[in-house]
């Protein structure tokens, strides 16, 4: 009698606790991945506005 992974169906050489082949574990328990921008300065969604001429800022108040 062969056991097979519970996930894939593929013949197991080293039966595990979980029931899950060494493929099918790393992609059932693998960390989720966080999205960086490349453009730290800008946010997703957040477009740039042009300044117009002689628009007043916090530093010329």
């Amino acid at each position: 009698m062969t056991v097979r992974c519970a996930g894939c169906g593929r013949r197991l050489k080293r039966p595990t606790a979980t029931g899950y082949g060494p493929v099918c574990a790393r992609r059932l328990h693998r960390p989720a991945r966080i999205r960086i921008s490349r453009n730290p300065d800008q946010m997703p969604g957040q477009a740039e506005l042009d300044l117009q001429p002689m628009q007043p800022t916090l530093w010329s108040l």
